[in-house]
């Protein structure tokens, strides 16, 4: 401790000994360090290493043009050393804007100014954290392979916020939209340049840099429609984040906004992000296993009366119960029609059930506690999204099994809350948004949940209800869209009630016999150039052999 104080002191008056050099005043935004050029700022010292099938050169000169761009280029696990670096720790201990990468233009001005002002607004919508944002606009204004990969998200993301602003009707972005404009491509492409230039090494610091570009990345292939490349480079900053050295984590991985800023707080952040993208990613990926599905749930609860100690565990937990829900139901889906659940599976489907339970049970007594937490206006939103995926994933688990599909009407009542709960959170995205331009963010809300909803219950007034809130505003979550859940639902409205001709509504559930009803169903987003978007659907019938495959247009 008294050599980092004595190092800290020296580093504060070093500029006592030394004379300044004489530089122009710069007007390009720079704070404190007029005269100074990027590179100075960046941490050399250490680094970690970017795979790539296109980058062999590690100068990688052709990473600045927009033609470069390899769609397999994908950030690998590089195992850190123990310890911290002796030079550059003194960043990670005091976040303060001692040091602002000049901004070269005004375009990378306004893109900067829209990262900070609106995509972090949205990037962790539905759990907002003031200590994130700082992080976030901190690393972005002093890393310059932050501050690229920030900018190409800015970009992109402005495209996505305005495009078609005069067309009511939005459609997902594709692949090649987006390579017309190549202002994105070209940050996304300096920010690895700059990452590959740096020198070899096992820095902590240097590898949660690079797992803080890897969720940048993340979010930018999503809005660019790059959904593969998304997830390897979410698959990437999952390894990375399990091979940080786990000293540096505290027992539970988790920060206190009261302490000062660290090394330690800085990955704790980063890490908390990435896992939270990595248990979610078990909604639209059959075969992902997340790295903390198997985490102990009783030991995050207070030992004293049972209670969460913050709303954010609380959401953190019922994510594991969920994602384990989702295995369960995959699981079951390879199972024949013909034959019974495994007992093993189903006892593994009652212990969760029980998990959904304590949970339930935990959460009442935290929101007794704390009883501002369902009136007031930034945490309300989250109450009742936890308690509409609650009330979701336990009503899926309870119909969980060959043959079930009819036990869904039994669950009206819940449906009904949820559409409520989902109008709630709906109505409370608007008001955050502000606006009805189309919305993204890399985190699960209540799209799949309402497409759950709108599939599984057969009653014609929350079917409706459910397509009336998807069409609401145009919003993506991670691969999830609004309109294509919404398309979705219509058609498998149709099909099911298709007997009852076209233009009449069902009066009940039990209209809707056994053989009507579409059991198992997937879908694919396809875009393809300048062709209208499709969503190619591949459903099967209770009780009926054979698969059904559709395209529809959206």
């Amino acid at each position: 401790m008294d050599e980092v104080k004595e190092n800290t002191k020296r580093a504060n008056q070093a500029w006592r000994r030394k004379p300044r050099k004489f530089a122009p005043k710069s007007r390009l935004g720079c704070r404190t360090c007029d005269g100074y050029s990027e590179m100075r700022v960046a941490c050399k010292n250490e680094t970690t290493e970017i795979e790539s099938s296109h980058y062999h050169n590690k100068k990688a000169h052709g990473a600045e043009s927009c033609d470069s761009y390899h769609p397999c280029t994908t950030i690998s696990a590089c195992h850190p050393k123990k310890g911290y670096s002796k030079y550059h720790g003194l960043i990670w201990q005091n976040l303060g804007p001692f040091m602002i990468l000049p901004v070269t233009g005004s375009a990378q001005a306004e893109a900067m100014w829209f990262f900070e002002n609106i995509s972090i607004k949205h990037l962790n919508e539905h759990r907002p954290c003031e200590s994130w944002r700082k992080t976030l606009i901190f690393f972005s204004q002093t890393v310059p392979s932050v501050r690229y990969a920030a900018i190409a998200l800015a970009l992109i993301h402005r495209n996505y916020l305005y495009r078609d602003s005069s067309n009511h009707v939005h459609q997902p972005q594709s692949s090649r939209d987006w390579l017309g404009d190549n202002a994105p491509l070209f940050h996304y492409n300096r920010a690895i340049r700059f990452l590959l230039n740096q020198e070899n090494g096992d820095s902590t610091e240097i590898t949660a840099v690079t797992l803080l570009v890897c969720y940048l990345f993340t979010c930018f292939d999503h809005l660019a429609g790059n959904y593969v490349q998304a997830v390897k480079h979410l698959r990437g900053g999952v390894e990375l984040s399990r091979n940080i050295d786990k000293a540096i984590l505290n027992n539970n991985n988790t920060y206190d906004d009261s302490e000062p800023s660290g090394v330690r707080t800085f990955i704790c952040q980063v890490t908390r992000q990435i896992r939270r993208l990595d248990m979610q990613a078990v909604s639209f990926l059959v075969d992902w296993t997340p790295v903390d599905i198997q985490e102990t749930f009783m030991s995050q609860l207070s030992p004293s009366d049972g209670t969460f100690r913050s709303l954010d565990l609380a959401a953190d937990h019922l994510q594991t119960l969920i994602a384990r829900v989702m295995r369960l139901r995959y699981t079951e889906q390879q199972i024949s029609s013909m034959d019974k659940m495994s007992p093993s599976l189903s006892s593994l489907k009652d212990i969760v059930l029980g998990q959904l339970e304590i949970w339930a049970s935990s959460f009442k007594s935290t929101l007794q506690q704390g009883r501002s937490y369902e009136t007031d206006s930034e945490t309300y939103p989250l109450v009742s999204l936890l308690r509409l995926q609650h009330t979701i994933a336990r009503t899926l688990l309870s119909c969980c099994g060959p043959g079930r599909e009819m036990d869904y009407d039994n669950f009206l009542p819940q449906f009904q809350q949820c559409v409520a709960l989902a109008g709630d959170v709906a109505a409370a995205h608007e008001r955050y948004s502000g606006s009805s331009r189309p919305t993204f963010t890399p985190e699960i809300g209540i799209i799949p949940l309402l497409y759950i909803i709108g599939v599984k219950c057969r009653h014609p007034m929350v079917r409706r209800e459910v397509l009336s809130i998807l069409r609401r505003q145009p919003t993506q979550e991670a691969v999830w869209d609004s309109m294509s859940a919404a398309r979705v639902v219509e058609r498998v409205t149709e099909i099911e009630e298709g007997r009852f001709g076209e233009g009449q509504m069902i009066q009940s559930m039990k209209q809707i016999a056994v053989c009507q009803r579409i059991e198992d169903l997937s879908w694919v987003h396809v875009a393809s150039g300048q062709s209208a978007a499709r969503l190619d659907i591949t459903y099967t019938f209770c009780a009926r052999e054979g698969l059904h495959t559709e395209s529809l247009l959206i």
